[in-house]
């Protein structure tokens, strides 16, 4: 081969690396903090193995299959880049998969950015490859001598982590790492599907008629809430009330709904997790006593696949989803589900006969797009002015609406309360994960790339009991008043819940119920990221 073909074979092969390099260069520059100079070994390492083949035979189309797989590898993973500033992984593809398609719109509608414009000069990037092909062979003395040290190298590389049990984690790219860990995770949710019922050894402790209700919101900062300080009157309603308990430091541990709602419905927390088919889930402990329970819900009940939160509360007695929006149409985008529509299932399950009710209620809340939260009725700041401005004026609106659907629900109950004095009425609201709307950094959404905001954890914890119930916990010395400023996460709701449904149960931890007097307050609040949570307001 004479020199000038040396030279243009060379350049073919650089625009090959160039195209692997392209999606990790990009990575760094949006976001070096979570950048890993592994991950460019790792694929020039990869690039290596899939050109192994094309070297050996010289069929042209094992090196365009090389090349398109490299190439899918980066689309991927630039395009997780762009929008979430991080490299794919496990968590991202369960939280796709439990979306709905207007959930994903929302999504992408308010993650819109120029920086997509990336894709043309990638694309052109790799059209340039597949026109390009180097002659790469096995012959010359020269050659004989890279590539074996190349191998030797991948070899030693791979071996390495194989011996060391870390291969996984350290030898395969992020895109291929993260559907692997989410096809081994992801067998754990799909039991969830023919898991039974447990029957636990369960008695009540008082026979005393019951009624607690959950309202679990979304997406609720209560940063943007008037009721936690905030500047604009977004929750006039409840900071109304004189009947209402407002909780001011508690946290969820997660960042997305999916994982919030595995943690708070299961014996689960941060420091010990089971797998889902195998720990005790809220239902079954419910199951176990004379309780009935309801699981109402404005959000969507499958995603792309199975949703996994259906999966969990598909052993309740009672199952209501008011959401009709969401279909695979572009139709459906351009719809809205109020909260609001909750109010009738919520009424007839309050109203039914039972002795003992448990009642969740799962709002769609503050979650984008946020214009689509509220009806027009409740504008109340103008979806006017540049992005930023607009998403902060509709976020606080869709907290206004929120303020008065959780008002509505507190207000149905007292009026039940009041012709029912003889049942003992609990009703707390909370949001399963907050949301940062600009108040960390240039940023709106829950997702982040590597710490967590304090945004996206520090949620509102509102109780409203009846005047039966006050009498109850006053009489059992439940210190309920003195708990407004202490540190509380929701992955141990479990415990709380089953503490109000005055439940007798092996499984129920004391230490973890946030109303018992023997409370734990001293427990780390370590978040999904593994830091441990810091108020920033008090430390």
């Amino acid at each position: 081969m004479n020199n000038g073909l040396k030279i243009k074979n060379a350049l073919n092969l650089l625009w090959l690396i160039a195209l692997v390099l392209f999606t990790p260069t990009i990575g760094m520059i949006l976001n070096y903090d979570v950048f890993k100079v592994r991950s460019v070994l790792l694929l020039l390492i990869w690039m290596v193995v899939l050109l192994s083949p094309y070297v050996l035979t010289k069929k042209k189309w094992l090196y365009i299959t090389a090349a398109c797989l490299l190439f899918a590898d980066g689309f991927v993973n630039l395009f997780h880049w762009i929008v979430l500033k991080c490299p794919l992984n496990a968590s991202s593809i369960f939280v796709f998969l439990n979306t709905n398609f207007n959930e994903a719109s929302e999504f992408m509608a308010i993650k819109m950015t120029p920086l997509l414009l990336l894709f043309i000069p990638y694309i052109a990037l790799f059209i340039i490859v597949l026109k390009r092909i180097p002659q790469l062979s096995f012959r010359s003395k020269g050659e004989i001598i890279v590539w074996s040290a190349l191998w030797l190298f991948v070899v030693i590389y791979f071996a390495d982590n194989i011996i060391h049990k870390r291969f996984l984690r350290s030898a395969v790219p992020d895109v291929e790492c993260a559907v692997i860990s989410f096809i081994k995770e992801s067998k754990e949710y799909n039991k969830l599907e023919i898991r039974e019922l447990f029957q636990l050894d369960a008695e009540l402790t008082t026979d005393d008629p019951t009624l607690v209700v959950i309202v679990v919101g979304e997406s609720c900062n209560r940063n943007h809430m008037s009721l936690y300080g905030y500047g604009r009157e977004t929750t006039p309603r409840l900071k109304a009330r004189q009947d209402i308990l407002v909780f001011d430091n508690v946290v969820s541990a997660n960042s997305n709904t999916l994982y919030s709602v595995m943690n708070f419905l299961t014996e689960n927390n941060m420091e010990h997790h089971r797998p889902l088919d195998s720990c005790i889930h809220i239902f079954d402990v419910l199951h176990s006593t004379p309780y009935r329970s309801y699981w109402i819900s404005n959000q969507a009940p499958i995603g792309l696949w199975e949703n996994g939160v259906t999966n969990l509360v598909q052993n309740a007695d009672v199952k209501t989803f008011v959401n009709v929006t969401s279909s695979s149409s572009m139709e459906s985008t351009q719809t809205a589900s109020y909260d609001q529509l909750l109010f009738v299932p919520l009424q007839s399950a309050i109203s039914d006969t039972a002795k003992h009710k448990v009642v969740f209620l799962h709002l769609l809340g503050c979650h984008t797009q946020y214009n689509k939260r509220y009806p027009n009725d409740f504008a109340l700041f103008e979806d006017k002015g540049d992005k930023r401005t607009r998403n902060i004026n509709t976020y606080d609106n869709a907290v206004y609406y929120n303020d008065f659907i959780v008002d509505s629900v507190f207000s149905m109950l007292k009026t039940y309360s009041l012709s029912h004095p003889e049942i003992r009425v609990s009703a707390f609201y909370f949001s399963d994960h907050g949301e940062n709307v600009y108040d960390e950094g240039d940023y709106c959404g829950h997702n982040y790339s590597d710490k967590i905001p304090n945004a996206n954890v520090e949620i509102p914890f509102v109780l409203w009991l009846s005047p039966s119930q006050k009498e109850y916990l006053d009489a059992h010395n439940y210190p309920v008043t003195s708990q407004l400023h202490t540190p509380y996460m929701i992955d141990d709701l479990f415990h709380t819940i089953i503490d109000l449904c005055g439940i007798a149960i092996p499984c129920f931890d004391k230490t973890r119920s946030f109303i018992n007097p023997d409370f734990n307050s001293t427990r780390p609040r370590i978040l999904e990221d593994g830091n441990v949570y810091c108020n920033r307001k008090t430390n």
